[in-house]
């Protein structure tokens, strides 16, 4: 194995596994069922991409302008990796600029001393962060309440 499989192999990981901690975190907090899984799994799901749920979870307030720049900085270096079988490597100009943009882990103290390290540990921090927001959640803790509103325009009729 070289070592650009191996950044690819932690790319491409590191995207699909913070996809899901996405999809989890936004059926936490729709209402469970058959219309919050259409939305967010299957063919054709309006949250069902990569993007839609950075930018879903964002909109919601489920997570900061920090977290979702390193995010959507992760999502074009996966594209990167995915799509560019040759010279892809985290010393590639285009890569390089965007992992230098992530924002520093709040966990690691000292600067990661390789590019792939950075990218990383950027990573790893929001991911931690997201499931320690999961696990906040439980059953009936959804900070999202339900606020329809039914309006009558004449008092119902009492039997």
């Amino acid at each position: 194995m070289t070592a650009e499989e191996d950044e690819r192999g932690l790319v491409l990981s590191m995207a699909a596994f913070s996809e899901e901690c996405l999809s989890r975190l936004l059926h936490g907090y729709l209402r469970p069922g058959k219309p919050a899984n259409d939305l967010i799994e299957g063919f054709n799901a309006p949250l069902g991409t990569f993007s839609a749920r950075i930018k879903a979870a964002y909109a919601m307030g489920l997570l900061s302008s920090e977290q979702m720049a390193d995010l959507e900085l992760l999502k074009k270096i996966r594209n990167e990796f995915a799509h560019n079988w040759e010279g892809c490597n985290f010393e590639a100009e285009k890569i390089k600029s965007w992992v230098l943009e992530m924002n520093p882990s709040r966990f690691h103290p000292d600067e990661p001393k390789t590019l792939q390290s950075k990218f990383h540990f950027s990573i790893t921090c929001v991911l931690v962060e997201i499931q320690h927001l999961l696990s906040t959640l439980g059953s009936g803790k959804r900070t999202v309440p339900v606020v329809a509103a039914h309006l009558f325009t004449k008092p119902p009729i009492s039997k």
